[in-house]
């Protein structure tokens, strides 16, 4: 006869590894289920190997930074807020810091130790793993759901879904928690990338490889109406663009391509200086090297790797001396400082995304505990919830909070 778990977690990630350890208490049996042959696999790729494990900022700040549904993770940050969670690894041996934009990461910059004492302590309260287990059916009949990984079964009086999306599908975020969750039920909203890397088919701009550009500002426009806008750092890649901002703001331009819309960015170099002041600041470079040559010129503009670009974009011959330069031409130059702008073709692929837009419709979920409203005794955490925010740690954030709420109402 197969045993019976009080709480059957599917998936080891951030969120199902907090789950377990809440769920976990001496009188009940807890299993959890892993496709990979190891946990956290997707979150040792976070912040590039730091683990950029949550934000020092405010509980109101973060619900801000998720948007208009922000406010469905209220209850959970309520119950297990960033300030628990760094409690949670401090009193466990993991020190902590806090880096430029309240971003938290362990001090080591390893996040293998963040991986590490979450295995010990699912060690210590003995959670049952079974690993290279892929959950292929879940069934729930009367009170008790049946759980089929493989060739074995495993019956649970509870389950909690913690899966994942489908970005970064070699780390097994392949929408598994999407396929079990229809099959019980549950509508899914159409997942889509967020927080993805934006492509430009463009030699000349996929020759800017490698730059990165600081406090600018990027704005995305269709019609010449901007719909959206930030300020901060951007990479350019040989692909298109990448970075923070351009991370932040690809879920709408995602939408606006797929309402078959002509997007273009548009970036301002100097935005703290307006076109009149930034005029006087040219002429007076120009002032006090009159006989140096336009490149000399840029090389107090821009940084080195933009200014073949913009000689080329200008039109400008890059030897012209500095007092020969025109009045258009220094206003070419300075709508190229300005309105630095190109098309954007599309996003990157789903797959190569930090994190997946849509999954479980938040409406139908207790978003005090993480039970479904359709299903009994069935709960969801992490990124399989149709919730997603910025980068900088506000995900991983999500990931423990909502597994800790769905663990301890579980037990």
């Amino acid at each position: 006869m197969n045993k019976v778990f009080d709480v059957v977690i599917i998936g080891g990630g951030p969120a199902g590894m907090m789950a377990g350890i809440s769920a976990k208490k001496n009188w009940n049996n807890v299993c959890m289920v892993e496709k990979n042959s190891c946990l956290g696999k997707k979150m040792l790729l976070t912040g590039k190997g730091r683990c950029n494990l949550t934000t020092a900022k405010e509980t109101a700040e973060i619900i801000d930074a998720f948007g208009k549904n922000g406010k469905f993770l209220y209850g959970a940050l309520t119950r297990f807020s960033n300030i628990k969670l760094m409690s949670f690894f401090e009193k466990k041996g993991v020190k902590l810091k806090i880096e430029r934009g309240q971003r938290v990461f362990p001090e080591s910059n390893q996040a293998t130790d963040i991986l590490n004492c979450l295995e010990n302590e699912l060690k210590k309260k003995k959670v049952k793993i079974y690993f290279k287990s892929r959950v292929t059916k879940v069934v729930k009949e009367k009170n008790l759901f049946t759980v089929i990984i493989n060739t074995k079964v495993i019956l649970g009086k509870k389950v909690i879904i913690a899966t994942g999306g489908k970005s970064y599908p070699i780390t097994g975020s392949t929408g598994d928690g999407y396929r079990l969750a229809k099959s019980l039920g549950h509508k899914i909203i159409k997942p889509s990338p967020a927080l993805v890397s934006l492509l430009v088919f463009n030699k000349d701009l996929n020759s800017l490889a490698g730059l990165s550009l600081k406090n600018v500002n990027l704005c995305f426009l269709t019609d010449d109406l901007v719909f959206a806008e930030g300020f901060g750092e951007m990479l350019f890649t040989h692909r298109g663009i990448s970075g923070p901002i351009v991370l932040r703001l690809s879920e709408k331009v995602y939408e606006e391509l797929s309402n078959k819309n002509k997007v273009i960015a548009e970036i301002d170099l100097k935005p703290r200086l307006d076109r009149i002041t930034l005029k006087k600041r040219i002429y007076r470079e120009i002032e006090q090297a009159p006989k140096k040559e336009y490149q000399s010129l840029l090389k107090t503009l821009l940084p080195r790797l933009l200014i073949p670009y913009a000689v080329d974009i200008t039109k400008v011959d890059k030897h012209v001396k500095n007092h020969l330069l025109s009045k258009e031409q220094i206003e070419t130059l300075i709508d190229f400082l300005k309105k630095f702008s190109f098309q954007i073709n599309k996003t990157a692929p789903l797959k190569t995304a930090i994190v997946t837009k849509g999954g479980i419709n938040i409406k139908d979920v207790d978003s005090k505990t993480m039970e479904s409203k359709i299903v009994s005794n069935l709960f969801f955490a992490g990124e399989i919830i149709g919730l997603t925010g910025p980068t900088g740690g506000f995900n991983l954030q999500k990931a423990f909070s909502t597994g800790w709420v769905a663990g301890k109402f579980c037990s």
